[in-house]
């Protein structure tokens, strides 16, 4: 009914306006028909030059990607083929080698292979997943000939070195990387060849990156004349005629058909908000308030929910106290001793099958409520506070050993039925029911659940939680304390250390990070350690953002500061809250463009995994204003590097725990494709953690060019 009389309104004003001023309307009317032919001739262009942008930035992405996979097949052959245990065995003196070594070895998984052959070209040695069920006659021929090229670098003096190829058959398109066995050393005569290789897509990488490498197996082509971008690391056995290119995805007329379809939406939905935009506003208000009254719904109703969904009882809090409190009856056996067992599910990321948070929820929790009804020692089963599952059990033994297990093995089971459409985190802590006073203990479990750190399983604990819940109570009493001495700071000190690339002789400073110090009145009763994380237990890390953004822009806008450019970390807290992001949107619009873009806001990479369509959002407003973004910390976490394709940052930042680790293959082969990366989509590598001259001259000579750390604290800067 609401729609309607909206709708009704906008009607009954088309007409008032049609009858008052009709000329005026037909002028508008004429001047929206030419602006909105004008905008659609540069939608068009410009969605063609983006789309041949793309296509180009995309060729030499998937030369980037293919380069890094190529390097890492490398790197293995040269560890195995001029490794002197396998030379003994292609030499016939060690026939042990492959149970010994390669019968658990991780190059012939997930999709790998290992093929050996002798310098007659007879194969001693297939394994691995890619060639072991059997090895396709086209395939086989592909191998065959890259052998043949292996031999001809050898006689040439060249095989001391590894070469990269790739065989596209119909059914196993592999990529891979060959060299001749030999003694570590280098002496001695060459005892064959090796080839280490892997299909294109592989069971261990995300549906992400397994499309990007089917994406560059179909483009990938030999067609002399072909445009598109070069792809040598997969063309070195291969004459020069015959160089791999990877094509373009789609020709260049149907780039344009696509440039037209692509325009239509932005023309439209430009068109629409000139046409109705009061009304589109009331719509998006209307649903936004369906949206909350449908949360609230939702919570009322999860208990009467997840009680239809379980085969037995499910108590509220409330049941489960005056059953714990009734005397037990000679039919259970007289028992003496309980346990509880308190469960809290958590929802960490889920696909779209599942629309909201809470029905995600409801349905981990109908799940392993089924489960734990089903074991034996469970006597009463209740719903909690915060998503928590209350299980009352009566114990085998007095430690409750087994009950354990069983619990454990239930959220195991929880956690791999859940994983196609989410991923959860499960705490728990299974303890001695104490009767005297079980109001107390079931605050004190909901207490540490909510407060302690996650844990990721089942916390046994026999003597019980009250000293631990007291210790976390004067915690959040030293916590509030804390957050209102923060709140009337009006003061602070800082350091700036910088972010430095050299320039010849000199160091010149890309930008120079913001971190906090703190004020006279709070140093020496408190670190800036335990400061931070008192302001993110109490979720008031916000206000400390807000402070570093405020003396940032502050330090930016003055006269001696006009050349300085800054860096300021931001918590998942103030970018995730659309309350703390309208607020620095704020700080930014107010700025000028020129201040703006000498800003850098750094947020870590662990931040980004969660919820990163949201992140990917306020990422893009953030450049729309002409801030820079960095990833802080990248490399500590769980992110996929399909993540940077998705986040385009302006600095990718390292973690220190890299720049330590030098002469090791796998964090070279990681930093030669982020230093390809950042050429490529215009993103600063920054290696962390530089303390010593060793390791910036080894990082430089890797093409690193932007450095933070210890070492530069003294270092004159241009």
């Amino acid at each position: 009914m609401r729609t309607l009389a909206l709708l009704r309104s906008l009607r009954r004003e088309w007409q008032c306006q049609r009858r008052d001023h009709p000329r005026q309307l037909n002028t508008a009317l004429l001047l929206w028909a030419v602006l909105s032919a004008a905008l659609a001739g540069v939608l068009v262009q410009q969605r063609w030059q983006v789309l041949q942008q793309r296509q180009s930035r995309q060729g030499q992405t998937d030369q980037g990607l293919l380069e890094l996979r190529v390097n890492s097949h490398k790197i293995t052959a040269l560890d195995w083929g001029h490794w002197d245990p396998l030379y003994a065995y292609a030499a016939g003196a060690d026939p042990g080698f492959p149970a010994r070594e390669l019968d658990n070895s991780s190059i012939i998984q997930d999709g790998q292979g290992l093929m050996v052959v002798d310098a007659q070209q007879r194969v001693l040695l297939k394994r691995g997943s890619a060639v072991g069920s059997g090895v396709s006659p086209e395939l086989s021929r592909c191998l065959q000939e890259h052998l043949q090229q292996l031999a001809l670098r050898s006689q040439a003096g060249q095989g001391d070195r590894a070469y990269g190829f790739y065989c596209q058959t119909a059914t196993q398109p592999v990529l891979g990387a060959g060299t001749s066995i030999r003694r570590s050393g280098g002496t001695g005569p060459e005892r064959g060849w090796l080839l280490h290789i892997s299909r294109i897509q592989r069971p261990s990488y995300n549906t992400a990156v397994n499309q990007a490498f089917s994406r560059i197996n179909a483009s990938l082509s030999s067609t002399p004349g072909q445009a598109g971008t070069a792809a040598p690391a997969v063309s070195e056995l291969l004459p020069a005629s015959h160089v791999l290119t990877l094509k373009p995805a789609s020709p260049a007329w149907r780039q344009r058909i696509t440039a037209v379809e692509g325009m239509a939406p932005g023309w439209i939905g430009v068109n629409g908000l000139v046409a109705a935009a009061a009304a589109g506003t009331l719509l998006s208000l209307r649903q936004l308030r369906q949206r909350d009254l449908q949360m609230e719904r939702a919570k009322r109703n999860q208990l009467r929910l997840l009680r239809q969904e379980l085969p037995g009882p499910l108590l509220s809090r409330s049941e489960l106290l005056q059953a714990i409190q009734q005397p037990e009856g000679a039919g259970e056996g007289g028992l003496s001793e309980l346990w509880i067992a308190a469960l809290q599910v958590k929802v960490m990321l889920f696909r779209e099958a599942i629309r909201q948070r809470g029905e995600a929820q409801n349905q981990a929790l109908a799940w392993l409520g089924e489960r734990l009804q089903q074991l034996t020692p469970t006597r009463h089963l209740a719903l909690g506070e915060n998503n928590t599952l209350l299980q009352v059990i009566h114990p085998s033994s007095g430690d409750a050993r087994d009950e354990h297990r069983q619990i454990e093995h239930q959220l195991q089971e929880l956690q791999l039925a859940m994983a196609e459409v989410m991923q959860l985190s499960v705490d728990g802590i299974l303890t001695r029911l104490d009767r005297h006073d079980v109001t107390q203990q079931l605050a004190d479990l909901a207490l540490v659940l909510s407060l302690s750190e996650s844990s990721g399983g089942i916390r046994h604990m026999p003597s019980g939680v009250a000293d631990w819940a007291r210790d976390l109570r004067q915690q959040q009493s030293r916590d509030f304390d804390l957050t209102r001495s923060f709140e009337t700071l009006q003061d602070h000190r800082y350091a700036l250390e910088p972010v430095l690339q050299q320039q010849g002789d000199a160091w010149e400073t890309a930008y120079s990070e913001m971190l906090f110090r703190l004020p006279q009145e709070l140093e020496g009763s408190i670190s800036v350690q335990e400061l931070v994380l008192a302001l993110e237990r109490n979720h008031n890390i916000h206000l400390l953002d807000q402070l570093m953004v405020r003396r940032a822009i502050a330090l930016l806008g003055e006269p001696e500061g006009s050349s300085q450019q800054l860096g300021v970390n931001i918590s998942a807290v103030s970018f995730g809250s659309e309350k703390h992001i309208k607020a620095l949107f704020a700080q930014l619009r107010s700025l000028p463009a020129a201040v703006r873009h000498r800003l850098v806001l750094e947020v870590t990479e662990t931040a980004l995994v969660n919820r990163p369509e949201l992140w990917e959002q306020r990422l893009q407003q953030l450049r729309d204003f002409g801030v820079r973004i960095a990833i802080d910390d990248f490399g500590v976490g769980y992110a996929s590097i399909a993540y940077l394709f998705q986040f385009k940052p302006d600095f990718l930042k390292l973690d220190l725990s890299y720049s330590q680790r030098l002469h090791d293959a796998n964090v070279d082969a990681l930093v030669t494709f982020l230093v390809r990366y950042g050429e490529l989509n215009h993103c600063g590598l920054i290696l962390e953690g530089i303390e010593t001259e060793e390791q910036l001259q080894y990082w430089q000579a890797r093409g690193v060019r932007l450095f933070q750390g210890y070492l530069f604290r003294d270092r004159p800067r241009g």
